[in-house]
């Protein structure tokens, strides 16, 4: 996996007074780039997260396919990638084809993850860190 360095976040502005700004973030949906900035938010102590999902079982039709730098980009588990394609064959509508596969070093590989399996992992991650998940 890539090793990344975690987002630095800002430091929450104060007023003269001393007192902070609270406030309050509704993210509507729960799929993966809905739960990255829920686990974002969740991350600020000054910021009330709310995400919104209607769907927390969603076994959603899409090949599932992410690049391997993004299982480390997004510090996921090995166990979160369902099948190592190495070779695959894409045929568009139109009939053009193409290798996917070629460039791939030998260690490398696409995940193909389950989002219902991907997507819970990265909600239940922001909801560690704070996060409400309203279904």
């Amino acid at each position: 996996f890539v090793q990344t360095t975690p987002v630095a976040h800002r430091a929450v502005a104060e007023s003269s007074t001393g007192l902070c700004m609270k406030y309050k973030v509704a993210v509507v949906g729960g799929g993966p780039s809905g739960a990255c900035a829920a686990e974002i938010f969740a991350q600020e102590k000054n910021i009330d997260t709310v995400m919104f999902e209607r769907k927390l079982d969603n076994a959603k039709p899409c090949g599932g396919a992410i690049p391997l730098c993004m299982v480390g980009e997004f510090d996921m588990p090995e166990t979160v990638v369902d099948r190592k394609v190495r070779k695959m064959n894409l045929i568009s509508p139109t009939g053009v084809e193409v290798n996917i596969g070629d460039t791939l070093q030998p260690d490398e590989y696409i995940g193909m993850c389950r989002r219902e399996i991907m997507d819970k992992f990265l909600r239940d991650r922001a909801i560690g860190y704070g996060a409400e998940c309203v279904n």
